[in-house]
């Protein structure tokens, strides 16, 4: 008797653990659906989008959030100019908090093929949308570029 109980019990863990499995593989599925339905981004889209411009960009962003000002200075106004002429336009977001995802840009040349390794590109969400960004080198005499570079 106590045999059975415990080929029963073994038996119902393994059913158990299999519904779990599936439960959370639906869940997932039906979470990513969602997500995508809401037009929230992920880190592996925003690496596609990068990759849309010929950026090879590393897989584990840092992630922040900054607050778009209110009155734009003149270095956030020249920063805002680059953003339309890529498309966007932050001033539709002030004093709203987005999230600014940092990748690391593992493929950046210059015109004489030199490889530059303090390359990054900054990706601007609001409401799982990209709402503005660049590709910045993070040497003193860097640059600041668009997303096409």
């Amino acid at each position: 008797m106590a045999k059975s109980r415990t080929i029963s019990s073994r038996a119902g863990l393994v059913l158990a653990a299999a519904a779990f499995a599936v439960l959370f593989f639906i869940g997932k599925s039906i979470f990513d659906k969602v997500s995508s339905q809401q037009g929230m981004v992920t880190v592996e889209q925003m690496r596609d989008f990068l990759g849309d411009y010929g950026w090879v960009a590393s897989s584990e962003p840092r992630l922040k959030e900054i607050v778009i000002p209110a009155d734009f200075s003149e270095v956030y106004e020249q920063y805002n100019q680059l953003q339309k002429e890529q498309g966007y336009d932050l001033s539709k977001y002030r004093t709203e908090t987005v999230k600014q995802y940092t990748f690391k840009i593992l493929n950046y040349c210059t015109d004489d093929g030199t490889a530059l390794s303090n390359v990054e590109a900054h990706v601007l969400v609001r409401g799982g949308e990209i709402i503005g960004g660049d590709i910045c080198s993070t040497d003193m005499s860097g640059f600041m570029v668009g997303f096409s570079g």
